[in-house]
């Protein structure tokens, strides 16, 4: 039986690099702050301005194929 330090030495915790390349996209294209987390099979975008939530959700499909997201995408308007 594995010990949980041989378990969690095998895991890998880096983010993927996807949370990086959306916050890249939204700095500058909207010049805005945002943070990006992930849930799940999901990322959260959340930003501060809900006019630019609703301009990232109009552009949601240009944003998934120029950052080539594999996880779906759901925006907020939380900080």
């Amino acid at each position: 039986m594995d010990s949980l330090q041989d378990i969690l030495s095998k895991k890998d915790f880096k983010p993927p690099d996807e949370l990086a390349v959306v916050k890249d996209y939204v700095r500058r294209r909207y010049k805005s702050p945002c943070s990006v987390k992930i849930e799940r099979n999901a990322l959260i975008l959340s930003v501060r301005s809900s006019a630019l939530a609703g301009m990232l959700f109009l552009e949601r499909q240009t944003l998934i194929e120029a950052c080539s997201l594999k996880h779906r995408l759901v925006i907020r308007t939380s900080y």
